[in-house]
């Protein structure tokens, strides 16, 4: 529709005359359609004047089955390179973006190019993922074998989980609930192709197919862009991507299903309301899939409605059976998680807990959202996302020598962003700004790691899109020919995809050598492959295994043994054996890490066979032993020995408030007493084997005690305070237990009745899960 023609009146019966607005519409099936909703009350009369539109070439025009023209690799129409300026000028994106897709299917809008070209980017697509899934990343990992082990339980059980819950909302991973979706996932293609690695890897890299393929509509049907081939191939190579969407963590699912619920709301805004259904169903996935994808979609929600709130208006008006529909879904969808909330009241706390995070502590308001802005920018800098080898992220969780996304694609996703910023009352353009910011909301409650805020890999791929486009644009201008310029666009991209599965499957085994529990975590495949032939070979056998190497390892048994293996493995560490004198039965063979299996030869009280297996790293270095040993003969009198020797303390000094203060201990293997004060919850000191772990402060001059503070991992907690007070009076006793502490316990300990003026004080840790023997890790330990 259109204003009015000079040439042509109104006619005799027309008392009123109202210039009418200008209203973009469409013809389908020879009805005219509007592009939006008009605002007017039903049964308005009203009358058109129709004026066809030329094509705007100011803009990308969208490529549908019929139009044999626009061709990805045609020249542009005019024989002038266009202005730069013209291009980007905010009404000619809105036009573009407006025009609908019409009421096809969406293979219907795309014609056999456009098939073929998307169909050749996802092969490349697939081929990075599927090529050696199992051999990169090098390690698997107990968070990727819990999914299997969890869905195969919940079917042998009658889908009921541990509490008897039919189809379970969610399912814990040990300490926590953060299992949703993915276990369902998995349980119906280990159904279907048995249990493995790479059915396990695989049922995760499939649905990343998802995530490529939204990101190619994105880029065609709403973004008009003439390279939007690109964008599956811009995604493959973001090397947080690479590596993440190649193993089976929850975070991959919540990746794809969000960006299939950015794509589907787009189609949504711009070309049929009814795409909301879809939208809602995959936001519902997004969320289900893992923890963090609830606060993500729940800030993207949250603006988006805010943001698009003139449209989501006019369409419930005008459409009250689509609202109708889309609530319907809505309530559906939230079912399971309302269910969770009632049957588990305290899980997002005992969550937030788990994960260190600063809003279950007791410090003020101020500083719980500086630390979270503190986190939430660094979630969001250039730093952290572009420069390599960066100091937050786990070793096992980087692209050894390439920052998470590439540094060559920041020039691009800069020109990206600022055409998004001129097109700013582009709803399109503003969803895009929209994920970026919702990206790491979830994980600022905690700690940026980028397998957390990992969603940020879409509207990156979409701006970097964006900006090669624009650059190709650019170079046309000075009469670059297009189709070489895309074709050479593609050979980067594949070549880039080329070399990263190269350097990954060639290189990725040596990038970093700490193997262990705090480096990659490397042996599950290799280790229980091999014990579970030894088992297979020797029904009678039996085997204490390390747990030392891995967070969880319980979870690898049930995945890589039969459940009559499983039973005849028991979990546990040499080190068990060397404090107390522990039944060692026939039979049983110990599988034990290099630095285990030298620790109990250097123990003298062992007699140990020649190991009979030995698992190596891959830098050649050996890194398990499947071993038979002994006690020696006088073990008793070397226990009882070393017994009396661990009570005896350490002296040393350190200096407190200006106070150069006398500390005693008990014997540690890790880290120094300035560890225990130096507000950094990544050093620590560990005691070496004694339990309790004591600390003993003598002050050269009476002191005022009020209490402590103190931060320490993983144990039931016995904790005695013994305070000598300055006046000569008794000996103060304090004592608290803390049976059901979290992962990681932070304790500001009062003293019950008050501040006492001391001259000693000390502090004894005590594992109650442990006998005289346990490795106690103290971040922190100050008195306060």
């Amino acid at each position: 529709m259109s204003d009015e023609p000079e040439d042509q009146q109104p006619s005799p019966q027309t008392i009123i005359q109202i210039t009418p607005p200008t209203v973009d519409a469409v013809v389908r099936d020879g009805v005219i359609v509007p592009v939006t909703p008009l605002d007017l009350p039903d049964g308005t009369p009203i009358r058109a004047y129709l004026t066809l539109r030329l094509e705007d070439t100011s803009a990308p025009a969208p490529t549908t089955s019929s139009d044999k023209t626009a061709h990805i690799w045609a020249r542009p129409r005019s024989s002038h390179p266009q202005n730069i300026w013209a291009r980007l000028n905010t009404s000619a994106w809105r036009a573009a973006l407006a025009q609908p897709l019409g009421q096809q299917g969406i293979m219907a809008l795309l014609n056999r190019s456009d098939l073929a070209l998307l169909s050749l980017g996802m092969l490349v697509y697939a081929l990075v993922r599927f090529i050696g899934l199992t051999a990169f990343p090098i390690y698997f990992f107990c968070d990727e074998a819990i999914h299997t082990n969890q869905a195969l339980e919940l079917i042998r059980n009658g889908l009921l989980d541990e509490r008897g819950v039919f189809l379970p909302p969610y399912f814990r991973n040990v300490e926590k609930f953060n299992l949703s979706l993915s276990v369902y996932l998995q349980g119906i293609t280990a159904l279907l192709f048995g249990k493995s690695v790479f059915v396990n890897r695989a049922t995760s890299a499939s649905v990343t197919l998802l995530a490529g393929i939204a990101v190619a509509l994105m880029l065609k049907l709403i973004y008009k862009q003439r390279l939007w081939w690109a964008g599956p191939l811009a995604l493959a190579a973001i090397p947080v991507w690479f590596l993440h969407s190649r193993t089976s963590f929850e975070t991959v699912l919540m990746v794809s299903f969000y960006a299939c619920f950015l794509c589907t709301y787009l189609l949504y805004r711009y070309s049929n309301p009814q795409w909301i259904i879809a939208a809602i169903i995959f936001g519902a996935a997004t969320f289900y899939s893992y923890a963090n994808g609830q606060g993500v979609m729940f800030a993207s929600s949250l603006l988006l409605l805010f943001s698009d709130l003139g449209y989501h208006w006019r369409t419930v008006r005008t459409n009250l059976r689509l609202l109708g529909a889309a609530l319907l879904t809505t309530a559906v969808v939230t079912f399971q998680y309302i269910r969770f909330r009632l049957l588990y009241p305290d899980a997002i706390e005992e969550h937030l807990r788990v994960m260190n995070s600063i809003w279950m502590t007791k410090a003020p308001f101020a500083d719980k959202m500086a630390d979270f802005t503190k986190n939430y920018l660094e979630g969001m800098s250039i730093n952290y996302w572009f420069v390599p080898n960066n100091e937050v992220d786990l070793e096992r969780h980087t692209f050894k020598d390439w920052g998470n996304i590439p540094m060559i694609f920041l020039p691009f996703i800069l020109i990206g962003l600022w055409i998004c910023i001129r097109q700013w009352r582009s709803s399109a353009h503003r969803l895009i700004f929209i994920a970026i910011i919702a990206a790491p909301f979830s994980a600022s409650l905690a700690y940026i790691h980028n397998y957390r805020v990992l969603s940020m890999v879409i509207p990156a791929a979409l701006l970097f899109c964006l900006g090669i486009e624009q650059v190709w644009t650019w170079l046309q201008r000075i009469r670059i020919p297009g189709r070489p310029l895309a074709f050479a666009c593609a050979i980067w991209l594949v070549v880039q995809n080329g070399i990263m599965l190269q350097t990954a499957l060639a290189g990725g085994p040596l990038w970093y050598r700490d193997y262990g529990l705090y480096g990659m975590q490397y042996g599950s495949q290799q280790v229980f492959s091999t014990l579970a032939a030894q088992l297979e070979e020797h029904p009678t056998e039996r085997a204490f295994m390390t747990h030392s190497w891995a967070n969880n390892p319980n979870a690898f048994a049930p995945f890589f043994l039969t459940d009559e293996q499983a039973g005849r493995v028991q979990f546990l560490v040499i080190d068990e054996f060397l404090g107390n004198k522990r039944d060692i039965p026939e039979n049983t063979f110990f599988v034990m890490t290099t630095k285990e299996y030298n620790n109990a030869i250097a123990s003298g009280k062992f007699v140990l066979d020649t190991p009979f297996r030995i698992i190596m790293y891959p830098d050649g270095t050996p890194g398990f032993y499947f071993v038979n040993l002994r006690y020696v003969d006088n073990i008793d009198a070397i226990i009882a020995v070393e017994r009396e020797a661990r009570r005896k303390l350490i002296e040393s000094s350190i200096t407190l408030d200006g106070q150069e203060v006398i500390v005693r201990h008990s014997t540690t293997d890790l880290g120094s007493l300035a560890d225990l004060i130096d507000d950094n919850p990544k050093t620590l000191l560990r005691g070496l084997e004694a339990n309790p772990f004591v600390i003993e402060y003598e002050f050269p001059e009476p002191r005022e005690v009020h209490g402590i503070t103190l931060e320490i991992w993983r144990l039931q907690l016995e904790l005695t305070v013994l305070v000598t007070p300055a006046d000569g009076s008794d000996l103060q006793v304090f004592t608290q237990r803390y049976e059901d502490s979290p992962n990681n316990l932070k304790i500001n300990y009062d003293l019950p009745n008050g501040p006492i003026r001391a001259k000693r004080i000390r502090i004894e840790l005590y594992d109650m899960l442990a006998g005289d023997i346990a490795k106690i890790h103290i971040p922190t330990l100050k008195v306060r």
